[in-house]
């Protein structure tokens, strides 16, 4: 059995390459203090600035016209509500409307009223090689391909390796709704130490995420989802939270906790052995059983470099510290580790559609 790379991985976590895994690097962007792409006063700013001057401008001149309008209303008796009843002046398109200041860009109270005449969508696409386990739990490692696909539909679709979230509701720096995800499938042939206990299927989840940004400088964000069919057929619930470190010119470096809680049904599919499959195996892996709780905690870095106006270089890697009954499982205790990590980087270009964008 090949056992590369701890010592790779580790060097690479103390000499501070570490950054957030691929899906927490994108997630940032949710949070426009947080984006890859927005270092400083960028053409996107430049654009987003532009159109709140405009709608400043175009709600000061409503206001100027329904005033003047009062104004000759009170000559003319013909219009006064006591004698026809009520006016149009209820349905005052800037007083009946509630507004959240430039910060939210859904100008509105549910951003499900809005995302039906989007403004700007971002698209962000990379690829980069990354470094880990060839399954969680695992101490062998291994170099793959990791593509990378971001997107953003105003604040109401987010779209990374993490899966989709649909905004329904989003006031202020506050957002819930939909999140759904296909979890990749386990084979039994990815490592030795799983020959003889079976597939774990590829698995749709679907639940529901919230999310939210505060102090300018920090994130938080939790997904609940269960699985719909086949795979594991269990609950997992994701909890992140990340902050800004600091921006300094073209760079900018974030830091995150990340911690994930699973059901009974999770926890058999991944780490449970049935007698069964200990049998399959010649009795080379020990029947174990695992109940619901924290499978792990971790912690990322995510270094952010502009390298033009639209690309960008995206250098991260994770740790993630796996909790006792789930280190216990002979997949881990005999053949793995308790310690995971994953280093990497993407090479990132972003594209802008519709609104101003180019």
């Amino acid at each position: 059995m090949r056992r590369p790379g701890r010592a790779i991985a580790l060097a690479a976590f103390l000499a501070g390459s570490l950054t957030a895994g691929p899906a927490l690097a994108q997630r940032q962007i949710d949070d426009p203090n947080l984006s890859p792409m927005l270092f400083g006063p960028t053409k996107k700013e430049e654009r987003d600035k532009i159109r709140r001057d405009q709608r400043e401008q175009e709600e000061a001149a409503i206001l100027t016209a329904e005033q003047d309008r009062d104004a000759n209303k009170l000559d003319d008796p013909k219009v006064r509500p006591l004698i026809f009843g009520d006016t149009l002046e209820n349905d005052d398109p800037v007083a009946g409307r509630v507004t959240l200041g430039e910060e939210d860009d859904n100008r509105g109270f549910f951003g499900a009223l809005n995302f039906l005449i989007p403004e700007e969508t971002n698209l962000s696409l990379g690829v980069g090689p990354i470094y880990k386990p060839d399954y969680f739990g695992s101490d062998d490692y291994e170099f793959n391909a990791d593509p990378q696909v971001y997107v953003k539909f105003r604040n109401f679709v987010f779209l990374d390796d993490d899966g989709a979230d649909f905004g329904i509701i989003g006031f202020s720096r506050f957002r819930a709704g939909p999140s759904i995800k296909i979890r990749g499938r386990r084979d039994q042939d990815d490592n030795p130490a799983l020959a003889g206990l079976g597939d774990v299927g590829t698995t749709f989840e679907m639940g529901g995420f919230i999310a939210t940004n505060f102090l300018d400088r920090f994130a938080f964000k939790a997904k609940a989802r269960h699985a719909i069919k086949t795979g594991h057929h269990g609950t997992v619930v994701d909890g992140y939270l990340t902050a800004l470190l600091f921006r300094a010119g073209p760079v900018s470096l974030a830091a995150g906790g990340q911690a994930t809680w699973i059901d009974d049904n999770f926890a058999d599919a991944y780490f449970s052995i049935t007698p069964e499959q200990s049998a399959n195996t010649g009795g080379r892996v020990g029947v174990y059983d695992v109940d619901s709780g924290f499978r792990d905690v971790g912690g990322s870095v995510n270094a952010y470099i502009n390298i033009g106006d639209r690309w960008s270089l995206n250098p991260y890697a994770t740790y993630q510290y796996v909790f006792r009954d789930y280190a216990r499982s002979p997949i881990i205790a005999d053949y793995g580790d308790r310690n995971q990590f994953t280093v990497g980087f993407h090479i990132m270009r972003e594209f802008t559609f519709g609104g101003t964008g180019q």
